[in-house]
């Protein structure tokens, strides 16, 4: 076995899901991001857990609005997840760029991804200190699905890009 450093480990150990993070700004406005480093982390209480750099605009948001939506995408939201991933929220509204689709959540001021395969309501419980990243523990309060929607999957990046899958 050959020793590597480990931001080469980081990129070789795939597959990750790519989700989308929304949040809201104090006006109401949502905002969001794609995020590859997230887990579940508990059914009692339903937890989930997100990891996001410190110095990023959606991380400055949960830390205000103390909430915020885990949405999982499919294979017809893989442009808005690359657009999301590419483009800071507070330079660019994402969501007027995309024209990508929310629906009002049950419990938060933060919306649901319309055509999204799952989006989870989560209201911060913990935050974590992890290095260059705060991880972001956060409760589900409501969980909603679109049970014909495959869920999308990043498998690895080829000549520079990310290729999908589903699954």
């Amino acid at each position: 076995m050959k020793e590597i450093i480990t931001t080469d480990a980081f990129n070789l150990f795939k597959p990750e899901n790519c989700i989308f993070v929304l949040s809201v700004e104090a006006d109401g406005h949502p905002s969001g991001m794609t995020a590859c480093w997230q887990m579940k982390c508990s059914h009692e209480p339903p937890l989930m857990a997100i990891s996001l750099f410190k110095s990023g605009y959606t991380h400055k948001l949960i830390k205000e609005s103390k909430e915020f939506v885990i949405a999982v995408p499919n294979k017809s939201q893989e442009n808005d997840l690359l657009y999301f991933g590419s483009n800071h929220g507070d330079k660019v509204d994402k969501f007027k760029e995309t024209g990508i689709e929310t629906l009002p959540a049950k419990y938060l001021k933060t919306p649901l991804l319309k055509n999204a395969s799952m989006n989870f309501e989560c209201v911060l419980e913990k935050e974590v200190d992890s290095g260059d990243h705060i991880i972001f523990i956060g409760r589900v309060v409501a969980a909603h699905v679109d049970e014909g929607k495959k869920i999308l999957l990043n498998m690895k990046k080829e000549n520079g890009q990310r290729v999908f899958e589903e699954y």
